[in-house]
């Protein structure tokens, strides 16, 4: 079964925030996934403790914030911001 990508309008929105660099490095990796691929395989995805579905990701001083539905088998992209902010948001 191939995985489902999906992006929150908060995503979208809090993407356009971030400065260029690092936002073409979060595009790159959030756009760039196929459907066939397991999200895990990246290497850079860590589970957030306390929490069974939502995960992490690091780009400098930003985080992505993603929830995977292993069950399911879904990708959904939720948030994006500082790592300063992050975490009073999410998840």
């Amino acid at each position: 079964m191939n995985w489902q990508v999906r992006y929150t309008k908060t995503f979208y929105k809090e993407l356009a925030k971030i400065p260029e660099k690092v936002r073409q490095q979060i595009e790159e990796f959030a756009f760039g996934y196929t459907t066939k691929e397991n999200p895990f395989g990246a290497g850079k995805v860590e589970k957030l403790k306390g929490y069974d579905d939502f995960y992490k990701v690091r780009f400098g001083s930003y985080r992505l914030g993603l929830r995977i539905d292993q069950e399911n088998q879904v990708i959904e992209f939720r948030r994006v911001r500082h790592r300063q902010d992050i975490y009073r948001k999410f998840p």
